[in-house]
Parts: structure tokens; sequence; C-alpha cells
């Protein structure tokens, strides 16, 4: 009864994916590129074929094991969205994928205490900068002030790259902490500023159970989400800049 409460009744995918069954099945005769079109947004709602791509995609780079040989290399945490409200604690102001970037930065800090945490992006005009919700969401988990550092001003990621080695040109090598769905292109982009980058990725989306048994495909409205975030990705590689 819950299978069918939460896998049926209260999926909208699954109503949304029964009625293009239904337009299938009426046009297969008189309009059949419709019927084709359906069967096309159908396997759109199955999040099998996106999580496999996004698996390999994401494995490009491990999850990074910290030694003593980085002390010192600076901490970069990517931005990825955070919200200034007023009344809420700093870390509740943190996007999701803010959230751990941010825990991976302030991670990696605890093990570097020697590091600068230097967190990155822009906000609304007008606005506390993302970097500036992080640097207070970093001090409420016990950073020190005097570690933390910002960049305020990037928009996009090859903006972040460039004002980076702009604010500081001294440095030759970072920790880049960022979403390990977003680390190719990120890394590529420091890359290009002559920077060499030891890749910190966090937010891993697709994790695999030890116990592998198949399990039913089942239609899903996050599989739009993640077939969103692929082409966001592979947009942003052939682009660079976004």
């Amino acid at each position: 009864m819950r299978f069918i409460a939460h896998g049926i009744l209260l999926n909208p995918a699954c109503w949304i994916v029964a009625f293009i069954g239904v337009v299938i099945f009426r046009e297969w005769e008189k309009r059949r590129w419709i019927s084709w079109v359906g069967t096309g947004l159908i396997f759109l709602f199955f999040t099998g074929p996106p999580i496999q791509i996004i698996y390999h995609w994401e494995r490009a780079y491990p999850s990074l094991e910290v030694d003593d040989s980085l002390q010192g290399v600076p901490i970069v945490v990517l931005g990825a969205g955070g919200t200034p409200e007023e009344g809420m604690a700093p870390v509740h102001r943190l996007g999701k994928s803010a959230t751990f970037r941010v825990l991976e930065g302030v991670r990696i800090w605890q093990q570097l205490p020697g590091s600068t945490l230097i967190m990155s992006s822009a906000g609304r005009e007008g606005y506390m900068s993302q970097a500036g919700i992080y640097v207070e969401a970093a001090l409420e988990l016990g950073v020190p002030a005097a570690h933390l550092d910002i960049v305020p001003t990037p928009k996009t990621t090859y903006e972040e790259a460039v004002h980076f080695r702009e604010k500081f040109p001294a440095y030759g090598r970072v920790i880049l902490v960022t979403s390990a769905m977003h680390m190719r292109r990120a890394k590529s982009l420091f890359e290009s500023q002559g920077l060499e980058v030891v890749p910190a990725p966090c937010n891993f989306i697709s994790l695999r159970h030890p116990d592998d048994t198949f399990r039913l495909p089942w239609p899903s409205v996050e599989a739009l989400e993640l077939w969103r975030m692929l082409l966001h990705e592979g947009v942003g590689m052939i682009l660079r800049g976004y």
C-alpha cells in the first residue's frame, strides 16, 4: 500500500507519464511523429540514464584526502547560491550546493589550519555577496576571521578564476572546492589562469550503495533536473565562460 501511495498516487511524474502514454496510443496511427516525441518525453522522466552519466562524470576526481604537503595552500570555495535573509542563522542562508561546498572547505581547513579559506561569488547588487554569506557560515562553524578571505565580485565560473588570479597573483597552487559535477569545468578555467589545481569535489549526486540489487526503474520528476544539470555542464564546457 505504501509503495502504491508514494510510487504512483503521490508521484506527479507517474501521472504525467501515464497521460503521455495515452497520447502516444491515440496518435500512433494518425500522427506518428507525436507518438515518437511522446516516447522521448517519457524517457526523460527516468533517472537511470542521467544518473549513470553523472556517476562517471563525477568520478573524474576522487574526494580529497588531505595530507601535510597541502599545508599553506589556499582553499577556494566557489559560489553556489545563498540568500541573505535577516533573522536566519548564517548556515541556513546557504543554498543546497553551497552548504556542501562550505562544509567541504571547512573540513579541509580543519586539517590545514595554516591555509586561508577563500570564499567566492557575487550577490545581487546592493546586498551581501554570496562570498560574504559563506564567510559568515564559516565563522559560525569555527573558522577564525584571520583565516578567511573573499572574492566578492565574480558572477560566473570564468570570472571566479579571473578575479581570483587578479586578487591573489602570488598564489600558484590552490585547493579548489566545488560540486563534483562542476569540477571538470572549474578546474579547466582555473588552470587557464596559470594555477595548479588540487581538486576537492563535493556534493556528489550519484552515490552507489554496496547493495547493488536491481531495483525496478520508476518515473520521477527528479530526472528532469538531472538532465538539466547535464545540459548545463555540457554547454558550460563548450562555452567555458559560464
